[in-house]
């Protein structure tokens, strides 16, 4: 019954800005061509057709924040997170903050030994010069910068950042050391989590339940302004958004061993948490992680719309 959908998104690639510059009546045909009513069971049977087509297995779960209504599959499974651990370290940065231990307004240096290949600006940038603590947080998040990360990391404590995440529920999630890099990278292990955590954690974010309501809706604001759009917002029909759209992704992707995005969806038809993971059975011969037909990417991307499928056609 997703068959409509695949049809529409499974071929030549449509950037996320080529979909919204199809206006509304474009995002309203893709929703119409979903299901009606569909079934749990319905999406279940798309995404174990995906897992074929794609050659892996996916972990997700969705919450509804605005009325009854969840998707669960496989969402126990302890898988590795990649740059999707950020948000531990964002919350923990705010949970500092809060309770007077370190000023985000603390200007902070990266030093060499924290620099880390792959995503961010500052490994291009001349190490020793400032950044204050929330900034170095949004180049973390925004841009997913290995760099800010290990620097907050350092100064924020590894361990601290689990604890944080533990006490709040997420039994299955550890940030180890942080993101692999630097001299140690072969003995540090791969922070962890589960979809249900990383749902969880969304919607305690969501609903104020931790931190205070000004510090969770700066790390909306901030999880809104993450640029790296290919997988969970690439086929949802929200606005391009810098804060101020009536339709928003907030989330936070993860490439690495498995493909990991995590987030809030807020539509006119619904308000949700969604945690997606999917783990190849084997990496695919193109390794350019950021093409946008990457097979692990684009999995990702339908299970995303579908998720949204599912919920936005039950209303």
């Amino acid at each position: 019954m997703f068959d409509s959908i695949r049809n529409r998104l499974h071929g030549p690639f449509l950037s996320r800005r080529k979909v919204l510059g199809c206006g509304t009546m474009t995002a309203s045909s893709m929703a119409l061509s979903g299901l009606q009513n569909p079934k749990t069971e319905s999406l279940e049977h798309y995404l174990n057709g995906l897992e074929r087509e794609y050659q892996g297995i996916f972990a997700v779960q969705a919450l509804r924040l605005d009325r009854a209504g969840s998707f669960k599959l496989r969402e126990e499974q302890v898988l590795p997170t990649a740059s999707a651990c950020k948000v531990f370290v964002l919350c923990e940065l705010f949970r500092q903050a809060e309770g007077g231990t370190l000023d985000l307004s603390e200007p902070l240096s990266w030093k060499p030994e924290f620099h880390r290949p792959g995503d961010g600006v500052l490994r291009a940038m001349i190490p020793g010069q400032k950044l204050s603590l929330h900034n170095m947080a949004i180049l973390m998040i925004m841009v997913s910068d290995n760099i800010a990360t290990a620097t907050l990391v350092d100064r924020l404590g590894p361990v601290k950042v689990t604890q944080t995440m533990r006490s709040w529920g997420l039994e299955h999630s550890n940030l180890y050391s942080g993101l692999p890099g630097g001299a140690n990278a072969r003995r540090m292990k791969q922070p962890v989590s589960t979809a249900r955590d990383m749902c969880h954690l969304m919607q305690l974010i969501y609903r104020h339940e931790v931190l205070t309501p000004t510090s969770c809706k700066e790390i909306i604001r901030i999880l809104r302004a993450q640029r790296c759009n290919d997988m969970m917002p690439r086929f949802i029909p929200v606005g391009e958004d810098w804060g101020h759209a009536g339709t928003w992704i907030a989330n936070k992707t993860g490439y690495g061993t498995c493909r990991v995005d995590a987030g809030l969806v807020k539509t006119q038809e619904l308000a949700l948490s969604l945690a997606l993971f999917f783990k190849p059975h084997q990496a695919p011969r193109n390794r350019l992680k950021c093409l946008a037909d990457y097979p692990p990417v684009l999995a990702m991307a339908l299970a995303s719309n579908a998720v949204y499928q599912h919920f936005s056609g039950s209303e």
